[in-house]
């Protein structure tokens, strides 16, 4: 993602500027505290010397713990979504984009329609990021922790089986559904490397005019190396 690519600079990227940061702050201040705080609770349960505690009590804990991850990963998949959406209306809006409305933008869904809408604004192949291929993943998730059991689901199921328990992967019932918090940090991670790709794309177009972004491009790429290390190894 680091091939200069000609482009508008606009207010959409100004506006952008903060989207890994927040998506990072939620993760930091919110998902992990809780997650964290949930798995004590469930350390307590299980260890009890009461067996009816250790063993009904401890079981049912752990389905809170399935449930919070998924409502988690639900509200990172709206923040995502959100910041990509928002971000295509500024563009329309200021950069006087023909041929694309902003009601379109409110309301086409995640995959193909949304790559060739996100090439014609932006000139950019959205499939071409290496973030996509995970927050392809956090959509199919976002839509089954959604709608529950149905067509959402078993589109899940039948690519990402390892979600669930070997137990639960005939059926693939919702209820079963286990999202792991490391994934849940992935989820996060291919977030920032979109944005901060999308930093170093913009400032590639500026290099000619203004030499000195240079280091700031340097400074990126270097860390944009761990991010895409742990997307790789989630997606």
């Amino acid at each position: 993602m680091t091939t200069p690519h000609a482009w508008k600079h606009g207010w959409a990227d100004a506006y952008a500027y903060r989207n890994g940061d927040i998506a990072e702050e939620f993760l930091d201040l919110v998902v992990k505290p809780t997650v964290a705080a949930l798995e004590k609770r469930h350390l307590e349960l299980a260890t009890s010397d009461n067996l009816a505690i250790a063993g009904f009590a401890a079981s049912d804990h752990r389905d809170l713990i399935n449930k919070t991850n998924m409502a988690f990963c639900l509200s990172i998949q709206s923040l995502w979504e959100q910041q990509i959406r928002r971000y295509l209306i500024v563009c329309v809006q200021t950069l006087g984009m023909e041929g694309v409305s902003v009601a379109k933008l409110e309301k086409i869904s995640w995959g193909k329609d949304f790559d060739r809408l996100f090439l014609k604004v932006r000139g950019l192949s959205l499939s071409g990021f290496s973030s996509y291929k995970l927050l392809g993943l956090l959509h199919m998730l976002g839509n089954a922790c959604r709608h529950g059991d149905g067509p959402s689901s078993r589109e899940l199921s039948a690519v990402h089986s390892y979600l669930w328990p070997e137990w639960a992967r005939e059926a693939a019932s919702i209820q079963h559904l286990q999202i792991p918090p490391e994934l849940l940090a992935s989820f996060v991670d291919a977030i920032v490397l979109f944005w901060m790709d999308m930093d170093i794309l913009g400032l590639e177009s500026l290099v000619n005019k203004q030499p000195t972004v240079s280091a700031e491009i340097e400074r990126l790429q270097a860390l944009r190396i761990p991010l895409l290390a742990n997307i790789t190894h989630s997606a």
